[in-house]
């Protein structure tokens, strides 16, 4: 229960630390029941979310109290499996960020992912995104339905040098990498991101950082395998494991019943 197939896969060492590497997995997607609701800031201390302190904790990613426990079995489980197969990806995991605020440092890094975008995928190296639309990028736009952001995608088609198919492939790989303003699923404080190191085949390792272009590299460690497998097992799962597997939100399937240290991991 809750095992790799370990034969699958090939061992890598750099160091002191060792590396299941697997061929690449099938990946799913799941947008059913996510969180949306953010919580009332004014009932907890400071305004502020609690820190997570189980297992896997970095000292800073902030969670709703009423997603700490479920955030604890998912990590212990998969820490201790990672001590069972001493494999560094797994044993490195921690959750690197939680619940982050909905306000104007989401409008910024939304725009900073989009000319991420924009610098990596060749279609756009004839175009530049307007200036004068930078503002509006880091506004509150809202979720799809939004008027303010079909209005806002509308600018980025009609600017010079661009036209409906840039900005659709811009906006199609830029929502599914990062929200926009106002709708946030960080913000519920019942989502995560861990972080993690991998196995690079150039011969070094390195940490995620929750970079969407390392999404491959995720997925073929035993974590990102692990998490691809066995997350919805405790209530979380990524909106698309194709694009960020490390990404776990909690889908709300009840408490948690199973202590961690009951969990068998040999057969």
């Amino acid at each position: 229960m809750l095992q790799l197939q370990l034969d699958a896969a090939v061992k890598k060492k750099i160091k002191n630390h060792q590396y299941y590497v697997f061929p690449m997995p099938a990946t799913h997607s799941n947008y059913a029941s996510r969180p949306t609701k953010y919580p009332d800031l004014k009932t907890f201390p400071n305004q502020k979310l609690p820190i997570y302190k189980g297992k896997g904790s970095n000292g800073k990613a902030q969670l709703h109290p009423d997603v700490m426990a479920h955030a604890d079995l998912l990590m212990t489980a998969m820490l201790e499996y990672g001590e069972y197969i001493d494999d560094w990806s797994i044993r490195s995991a921690v959750i690197q960020n939680g619940w982050r605020p909905d306000d104007e440092s989401q409008g910024r890094e939304y725009l900073r992912i989009l000319k991420l975008i924009m610098s990596r995928d060749p279609a756009f190296k004839n175009v530049v995104f307007p200036a004068s639309l930078e503002a509006e990028a880091m506004s509150e736009l809202g979720g799809p339905n939004n008027p303010r952001l079909y209005v806002f995608m509308k600018h980025v088609a009609e600017a010079p040098g661009w036209n409906q198919d840039l900005a659709k492939n811009l906006f199609h790989q830029l929502h599914l990498a990062y929200a926009p303003r106002g709708f946030n699923p960080h913000a519920t404080g019942f989502v995560f991101d861990l972080d993690f190191s991998v196995y690079f085949p150039s011969g070094y390792e390195g940490s995620l950082g929750a970079d969407t272009s390392l999404n491959g590299y995720a997925l073929q460690s035993a974590a990102g395998m692990w998490l691809n497998q066995y997350a919805p097992t405790f209530c979380f799962d990524s909106y698309d494991t194709k694009i960020e597997v490390w990404h776990q939100e909690y889908r709300n399937c009840g408490p948690p019943s199973i202590p961690a240290s009951k969990i068998p991991f040999t057969a």
